[in-house]
């Protein structure tokens, strides 16, 4: 079966569901939601970057998600104390200490930060979108597909132009004009629901649109350090878990603090 077709069939079977999910779920019950999402992109992280221990670095990468909930000064606190948590743990653990004992120390600790801030962390923001507004998580979704869309759609048929070719090199600027194009469509189509003047929603999709693809590349980065295609083969088609929520890493944020006060 063709790559394109796979990616079709994917996205016909759990595209409703994650709609139904992202609508349709309570706030609490998203956030467990979440917290799925959270292990599996964290495992398939520490995985991708042959971490020692991936189980024990996943758990508390999504332990993170308690102090989180509870207070930004506590979240601060475990960022700090997560470490050496696993660094007792690596200590008292009966394994034989190989001679590369420190790099395999280092490479746990440095993914196990690197989730806690730039998994736990966006995904904690889509909850409280969930809470700042229902539809909201839906809206940004829908803007990302859209995003997503335009970008391929264009760079598929247009792109001549590399936009970063060391890093990702199929990504050009006409896929970055059409990633702009389908966020802003679709940011426009909701400027009721999320409250924002014309001129206002076709900003905030552009930058939806630029953040968008800056996540995409801040995971191709780390795909590129790691030598790996894809984060795994858990969507056939379109790769592991940690490929389809890389746009939120920085979307998330942004539209939280820009719905929740900025404006």
């Amino acid at each position: 079966m063709g790559d394109l077709r796979k990616r079709l069939l994917s996205a016909l079977v759990a595209g409703p569901l994650i709609v139904l999910l992202f609508l349709f779920v309570p706030s609490t019950l998203f956030l467990l939601f979440l917290a799925i999402v959270l292990v599996v992109a964290t495992f398939e992280f520490s995985s991708m970057a042959a971490a020692p221990s991936p189980l024990v670095v996943t758990l508390l990468a999504a332990l993170s998600l308690i102090p989180l909930s509870l207070d930004a000064t506590l979240y601060s606190f475990w960022l700090l104390f997560s470490p050496a948590v696993y660094l007792v743990f690596r200590m008292a653990s009966r394994n034989p200490a190989p001679a590369s004992l420190n790099e395999e120390i280092g490479r746990s600790v440095t993914v196990l930060i690197l989730a806690e801030v730039f998994l736990a962390l966006p995904l904690f923001f889509l909850y409280r979108l969930k809470e700042l507004g229902h539809a909201l998580p839906m809206v940004l979704l829908l803007t990302i597909w859209a995003s997503d869309t335009g970008a391929y759609l264009l760079g598929k048929s247009l792109g001549r132009h590399r936009l970063a070719p060391l890093i990702s090199p199929k990504k050009t600027y006409e896929g970055l004009l059409g990633a702009l194009a389908g966020a802003a469509l679709v940011t426009l189509l909701f400027r009721g629901r999320l409250g924002l003047t014309l001129p206002v929603s076709i900003g905030i999709g552009l930058v939806i649109g630029v953040l968008g693809q800056l996540g995409d590349m801040l995971e191709s980065i780390a795909k590129r350090v790691c030598e790996v295609k894809d984060s795994s083969g858990l969507i056939p088609g379109h790769g592991g878990l940690l490929d389809r929520i890389d746009s939120f890493l920085l979307t998330a944020p942004f539209m939280y603090y820009y719905l929740s006060g900025v404006r």
